[in-house]
């Protein structure tokens, strides 16, 4: 809960961004013997702004806020909530967050915080991330940056598209897809991707479409996500990369295994997935073919 005890004290929320946020506040008025409950809706916040939620109590009032729900009801834009505690001359930052599209952060009567993905999955503790010495700003790698061989990996043929596997952990925030040519560039190319998918190959997140930008040998891309993703449980996950083109640029990875028995073993480690793409990305993709390789790639 929240109390407002004078005639100054107010909740406000800061929007970062131009998303479509909505507010609800419940509260209790208390006033000598006489409580009233009361609620406020507050008009939908669709731009980057400081907004009242819960207004000041009467004179000889105590509000006391027993539940606050916040949701970005965009479908596309992220913003940073603040709610903050204002008596009228101090400021104090309860609680702030990134809230993708469609998702929440609500206070419940016993004065928690709940941030919630938007299918109301509760976020979890993050714990320490793991030791990481990817390229600057990476949050997780397919294989160790320090040991990786950056050997010439031929990936699938034009419009097929390539999973590899990579850990997640809950919280962390995929923005943007990191992947490394080999010793053969992009030859004419006409579409090509990077994606996230889940471990049953549900696409999470993916880049706009690079249609015939160059992608030069030995080269490292990074490319941005359309909507960023937060991991919500830790675990398994698939990096996907498909182009068309004449001659698909050959990718930096690992050594081939002997046989592949347990590179290939569920859940496979990389191989090929659907075939016949040109200008979009399976919403799920097909069952993987696994090979004896793999792929560097690396979420930031």
């Amino acid at each position: 809960m929240l109390l407002l005890t004078s005639t100054s004290d107010i909740i406000r929320i800061v929007t970062g961004s131009a998303a479509d946020v909505d507010v609800h506040a419940s509260y209790v008025d208390i006033s000598g013997t006489t409580v009233t409950p009361g609620r406020t809706n507050t008009t939908p916040i669709t731009t980057a702004t400081t907004t009242t939620v819960v207004a000041s109590p009467g004179s000889s009032t105590q509000r006391n806020v027993k539940a606050l729900y916040v949701h970005n009801v965009s479908s596309t834009v992220a913003t940073t909530v603040t709610v903050q505690h204002f008596d009228g001359t101090t400021n104090i930052d309860l609680v702030n967050c990134t809230l993708l599209p469609d998702e929440h952060l609500n206070l419940n009567e016993n004065g928690a915080w709940v941030h919630r993905t938007g299918t109301l999955a509760e976020y979890t503790f993050q714990p320490p991330a793991d030791a990481n010495l990817g390229i600057t700003g990476t949050l997780a790698e397919s294989i160790p940056r320090e040991i990786c061989p950056e050997v010439n990996t031929t990936v699938a043929a034009s419009g097929t598209l390539n999973m590899q596997l990579i850990y997640l952990t809950a919280g962390q925030l995929v923005s943007n897809i990191t992947i490394a040519s080999a010793t053969t560039a992009a030859g004419t190319p006409t579409n090509y991707f990077f994606a996230l998918y889940d471990i049953n190959r549900n696409l999470l997140a993916q880049s706009a479409n690079q249609t015939t930008s160059a992608w030069p040998a030995n080269t490292v891309k990074t490319l941005a996500m359309t909507t960023p993703y937060r991991v919500p449980v830790s675990g398994a996950y698939y990096i996907g990369y498909m182009m068309t083109a004449t001659t698909v640029a050959t990718l930096k990875g690992g050594t081939a295994r002997t046989g592949g028995q347990l590179a290939n073993s569920a859940p496979i480690i990389y191989g090929t997935s659907t075939t016949g793409l040109t200008t979009s990305l399976p919403t799920t993709a097909a069952a993987i073919t696994g090979t004896t390789a793999s792929i560097y790639a690396a979420v930031s």
